[in-house]
C-alpha cells in the first residue's frame, strides 16, 4: 500500500512538472534543460580532469559558467516573449480580470525560474570543481633561492 501511495505521488510530480514545463513555452525551456544537461556533463567532465590534473580544468570552469549565465538569459528572454504574447492575449478580451492577468503573469515566470535554478546549479558546480581542485605552489618573487645567492655572491 506504501508504494502505491509512493508510486501515485512520484507521478503526480511528474505531471505537475510537466505541465510546468508546457506552461513555461516548450521551446524555451528545451534549451534551457539542454544547456543543463550540457552543464551536467561538463561538471562530471571536469571532476575527471581534477583527478587526473589536467590542465584543462580551468577551460572547464569557465564553459561552466559561461553556460549558468546563458542558461539565464534565456529564461529571461523567454519571460519577455511570454509576457508580450500574454498581454497581447488580455487586451483582445474586454472584460478581463485582474485573476486573468495574474495567472498570465504566472506563467511568464517559469522561464526565469528554470534558467535561475540552472544558473545555482552551474555556480555550484564551479564552486565544487575549485575546492577539489588542487592548489598550485606559486613561486614568490623575491624568495626564490636563485635571487638570494645572486645578492649574497656579490
Amino acid at each position: 500500500m506504501t508504494f502505491a501511495l509512493q508510486e501515485r505521488a512520484q507521478r503526480g510530480l511528474l505531471e505537475v512538472l510537466a505541465a510546468r514545463f508546457e506552461e513555461g513555452g516548450f521551446f524555451i525551456m528545451m534549451l534551457i534543460l539542454i544547456v543543463g544537461i550540457i552543464g551536467l556533463i561538463l561538471l562530471v567532465r571536469g571532476i575527471y580532469l581534477v583527478r587526473k590534473r589536467n590542465p584543462k580544468i580551468e577551460k572547464t570552469i569557465i564553459l561552466i559558467n559561461s553556460l549558468g549565465l546563458f542558461a539565464l538569459v534565456l529564461g529571461v528572454f523567454g519571460q519577455l516573449i511570454q509576457l508580450i504574447n500574454t498581454l497581447d492575449y488580455l487586451s483582445s478580451f474586454e472584460g478581463t480580470t485582474p485573476r486573468d492577468f495574474a495567472d498570465g503573469l504566472k506563467t511568464t515566470m517559469l522561464p526565469t525560474l528554470f534558467g535561475a535554478f540552472i544558473f545555482l546549479f552551474t555556480r555550484f558546480s564551479t564552486i565544487l570543481l575549485h575546492w577539489i581542485k588542487p592548489q598550485e605552489k606559486e613561486a614568490k618573487p623575491g624568495f626564490s633561492n636563485k635571487s638570494n645567492s645572486s645578492i649574497t655572491s656579490k
